[in-house]
């Protein structure tokens, strides 16, 4: 489960776990877990091996376990450190992922991936100062192995997302354009970065260049469409509508608010996709159902709001007051609003 595999499980989810039947795989690992014959015999990298079935079975405890053994046949394994990160993180436990991250860095100070694995949880952290250093010291150089390549993009792709929280548009669309040419027409990177520059180029009033990229973004998985998300949909819809092509707008929108009405069905609890759900039915005039998905966006930043790190919530209350604002709750946007500004946002 190395390199692009590895940010690709971060992204989509696999990394959730829960409770429940465990498949037959991780059962059969867990009874090699308990046999002390086998146990010594394994290598760092076979504990990794069943450290990762277990995990991507939903087995968390005795995955724990595995990696817990690799570094004990292997102190100085960087794999076995950042999967222990990873779960920690994944977990809530932030001060023991940070430290876990520093410990694979500490091993292997040139893996861009866990340096990059870090920047993010940073950042959820409230701690975008110490993300930025990672993401400016990791874009220093550009490495000559493909794979450090891909994280690197990863790095330019964060940045430009920092860089637009602070309305900085011009050096965000740098980051994103330097994040596109490093991805190097990988899918993942592609997409990304051209559906975040689709929005900023938005927010400039360049529509023309916002549809390009958002096409970029969408055809970055034409051999997958499942991959697809709502955002550069949505985007697209924004830019369209700005050009005043609205039959075109209509339609993206539509295809938008199909992929967030998946989105919210899987995941309810996270309120951006209320809130995109909201603005694609709205552009497509069905405001009624708009303004039950603003009000569901209204209540889920609420709970990201009193559960992560204030200082990271600049987007959260922008957005939150973005809802607000739709519902006609002009007093609470305002307040929304202002304290976005006193955390930072400018854009």
């Amino acid at each position: 489960m190395n390199g692009k595999t590895g940010l690709l499980a971060a992204l989509g989810g696999l990394l959730r776990f829960g409770a429940g039947m465990r498949s037959a795989l991780a059962l059969i690992a867990l009874a090699a877990l308990c046999s002390c014959t086998l146990a010594q015999e394994k290598t760092a990298e076979d504990w990794i091996e069943m450290g990762e079935e277990l995990l991507f079975n939903g087995s968390l405890e005795e995955s724990v376990e595995a990696f817990d053994k690799a570094i004990e046949v292997d102190p100085q394994n960087a794999e076995a450190w950042r999967y222990k990160a990873l779960i920690f993180r994944d977990q809530g436990e932030y001060d023991e992922a940070i430290a876990a991250f520093d410990k694979a860095i500490e091993i292997d100070s040139q893996d861009t991936r866990t340096k990059m694995y870090k920047a993010s949880l940073l950042i959820i952290m409230g701690r975008q100062a110490e993300a930025l250093e990672i993401f400016d010291e990791s874009t220093a150089e550009v490495p000559k192995d493909p794979d450090e390549r891909f994280w690197q993009s990863s790095a330019w792709r964060s940045k430009g997302n920092v860089f637009a929280e602070k309305g900085l548009w011009n050096e965000a669309l740098t980051a994103y354009d330097r994040a596109i040419e490093l991805g190097s027409g990988d899918p993942l990177a592609t997409y990304a970065a051209s559906s975040n520059k689709g929005r900023v180029l938005n927010k400039l009033g360049r529509y023309e260049e916002a549809v390009e990229a958002c096409d970029r973004a969408l055809g970055a998985y034409n051999e997958s469409p499942a991959m697809i998300g709502g955002e550069p949909l949505l985007w697209k819809g924004d830019a369209l509508e700005g050009l005043g092509r609205d039959d075109e707008a209509a339609r993206a929108y539509e295809q938008a608010a199909a992929a967030f009405e998946l989105d919210t069905s899987a995941y309810p609890q996270i309120a951006k996709f209320w809130l995109f759900l909201a603005r694609a039915q709205d552009g497509m005039g069905r405001h009624g159902e708009a303004d039950a998905s603003y009000e569901r966006a209204v209540v889920a930043f609420e709970d990201e709001i009193e559960t992560h790190a204030e200082s990271s919530n600049v987007w959260r209350y922008q957005w939150m007051g973005e809802a607000l604002e739709a519902l006609g709750r002009d007093s609470e946007a305002e307040a929304a609003y202002a304290r976005a500004g006193e955390l930072g946002y400018v854009g």
